[in-house]
């Protein structure tokens, strides 16, 4: 049953999280911020469709929607594998940077089934606000850590800028609802 659970479904969206353990960062320069994109587009961008991210020192916030993979009947593509690939393998990268051993993320990754798209609305707000939730920055502009500022720039570099602002109908909605939205938890 419980692989049932934590599979991940094609065509479906995700919010997908996780943290550092205990008090340490994921991200402690600027370039480990950049790595940790590359990498994701490197390792997982055939597998995901990504709309948002947000990358702030002990955390990182995903919205993806997971492709369907062309393949052979026979082998089905494990996607819950693939994550945890693409995060071993930065673990793996940071503690051979910073010549340190063991885990580097606290546990699994969380992910979270999105069902309807005033939800999905709801996710990529509290994904971009997330640095203003933890009192990183006090202007969701200031942290360059986001997708939010690829969307109103010269971008996306990762994300699927089009289907995001449909979703909010245009630039202008999009940014007026990202000033309204209050800095709760979402379930």
């Amino acid at each position: 049953m419980k692989k049932f659970v934590d599979a991940l479904i094609p065509g479906n969206f995700y919010h997908i999280y996780n943290r550092a353990c205990g008090e340490e960062k994921i991200f402690v320069e600027e370039k480990n911020y950049g790595f940790f994109m590359d990498l994701f587009e490197e390792r997982m961008l055939e597998y995901v469709d990504l709309f948002c991210y947000c990358l702030i020192p002990n955390h990182f916030h995903f919205l993806v929607r997971i492709k369907p993979i062309q393949s052979d009947e026979s082998s089905e593509v494990n996607y819950a594998r693939k994550f945890g690939n693409f995060f071993a393998a930065y673990a793996q990268s940071f503690n051979n940077l910073y010549n340190r051993k063991g885990n580097l993320f606290s546990q699994n990754f969380r992910r979270k089934l999105i069902r309807d798209s005033d939800y999905l609305r709801t996710v990529v707000i509290y994904i971009h606000r997330n640095p203003i939730k933890h009192g990183i920055v006090e202007n969701i502009n200031e942290w360059s850590h986001s997708s939010y500022l690829e969307y109103l720039h010269a971008g996306p570099r990762y994300c699927r800028k089009r289907d995001v602002l449909e979703w909010f109908e245009d630039m202008k909605i999009f940014r007026y609802c990202h000033t309204l939205n209050p800095d709760s938890d979402i379930e």
